[in-house]
Order: structure tokens, then sequence, then C-alpha cells
């Protein structure tokens, strides 16, 4: 009878050790678990957090956004002389300092008691009256200005084109000293044989051809006056200045 008391209380600590063996498994089965959870959900949210490709960092970078503003670009205020010969005077309003000639356009800088403010040159400014303005100005093709210079001048070479906008030293290089070199307030004129370039902040802004015969090309004119007219194009203009039976020919750069 002992014995069998003996043997059934082995038997019941060998159960005990077996449950508490597999109860420690268990647990630190739980806690590999846990563990390696916890490192996998780490590793999902670092690769979440990062970008995949330097395209997506550039984009984030240097995307505008949509809410923001459109910058408006500045728009010159600009005027036209709208009468041959028209003076210009210093801030007094009473001293003349230039005359501009019809189709000239300038930078409006302000109006005052109807007197307007121009932008000479870079370094001048002068006040003209406001009824010798105008900011209409009609125009035609550069194409078809070129056609109308061709027919007032039909000896003049087209690579007379290449001169406007080229600066003293370059003009220098390509056709020598002038044989003369006046100057006003505003302008300098530079004189080779059968032309003079007006020059104005050190680049060639017209060419002059004086002494012409008196010829009308077959285009409108933005304004025909008695004593000149002016021919407006995209980027270059075309005047004509009559006098004692013959006239004199501008090709201006705007």
């Amino acid at each position: 009878m002992k014995e069998e008391v003996r043997a059934s209380r082995a038997a019941s600590r060998k159960r005990k050790r077996l449950l508490r063996s597999l109860t420690a498994l268990v647990l630190i089965a739980s806690l590999v678990g846990v563990i390696a959870l916890a490192a996998l959900m780490d590793s999902k949210k670092q690769e979440t957090a990062l970008p995949q490709s330097d395209d997506i960092a550039t984009e984030m970078v240097g995307a505008e956004s949509e809410d923001e503003p459109a910058v408006e670009e500045e728009t010159e205020d600009v005027v036209y002389i709208e009468a041959p010969y028209t003076k210009v005077y210093a801030d007094d309003r009473v001293t003349v300092v230039y005359e501009a000639d019809l189709g000239d356009r300038y930078e409006r800088l302000e109006t005052v008691s109807g007197f307007v403010k121009l932008q000479l040159n870079e370094r001048m400014t002068g006040w003209v009256t406001e009824e010798r303005v105008t900011t209409e100005a009609t125009s035609q093709s550069d194409e078809d200005i070129k056609s109308a210079w061709q027919q007032v001048l039909p000896t003049a070479s087209e690579s007379a084109l290449d001169l406007l906008g080229k600066d003293r030293e370059s003009i220098r290089a390509m056709l020598g000293a002038p044989k003369a070199v006046q100057r006003d307030q505003v302008n300098e004129y530079h004189f080779y044989d059968g032309y003079f370039l007006m020059m104005r902040d050190g680049r060639v802004r017209a060419i002059d051809w004086d002494r012409q015969t008196v010829a009308t090309p077959d285009v409108a004119a933005t304004s025909q006056q008695p004593s000149g007219s002016w021919y407006e194009g995209e980027t270059i203009q075309l005047k004509l200045f009559p006098y004692s039976g013959i006239m004199r020919v501008r090709l201006e750069q705007k």
C-alpha cells in the first residue's frame, strides 16, 4: 500500500514538473513572438517614412505649392512721341535740353500737371507736355517694315540690320573708327560714308541715311505728317523725315 502511495506522489511531481516546463516554453515562445513582431513593425515604419528614390525628394523640395499665387511680371509703362521736334525740358520745365523725334519710345516715370517725365537714357530724364505723347502705336510685322525700308532705300544692304544693338567696341571692330562723332544730351552720332549711327547707352539704336530721294512705301504709316512719317514694327521702326525736297531715312531698334 505504501509503495502505491509513493508511486502516485512521484507521478504527481513528474506531471507538475512537466507542466511547469511547458508553461515556461510557452512564455518564452510568446516573448520571442512579441519581440519579432515589434521589430517587424519598426522596420515597416522606417520604410514608410523614407523616400524610395531621389525623384521623390526632388519633387518635395522643388515643387511649388498650388496654393501659392503666381508672380506677375511687371509691364513697362512706355509712351511714344506723337510729333516731330518735340521739346524736352529739364526739371524746371522751362529749359529745353533735347528735341525728340516722331515715334521715339521712352519709359514714362510719372505724369504731373500736364507734363510727362521720361527716362531718356540710363542717366538722364526729361519732361514733355502730355499732349505730345501717345500710348497708341498701330504696328505691323518686322518683315513689312523691312520691305518698306527697302522700297524707299533700294541701295541699302540688308546687312545694315546687323549693326542694330551692337556695342561701341563691336562697331569699331566691324567698321573702324568713324569719320566724326557728335553728341547731344541723349545720344552719340557716329558718322561713316553714306550714313551715321545713333548710339544710346553705348549701343547702336538707329541708322540714318541722309539726303535721300523722297519716296513713300506701300504700307500704312502709324503716323504720317508733313514733317515726318513713322512706321511701327514688332522690334524695329522706320521713320522718314522730308526737308528741302529730300529726306532722311531712319531705321531704329525699339
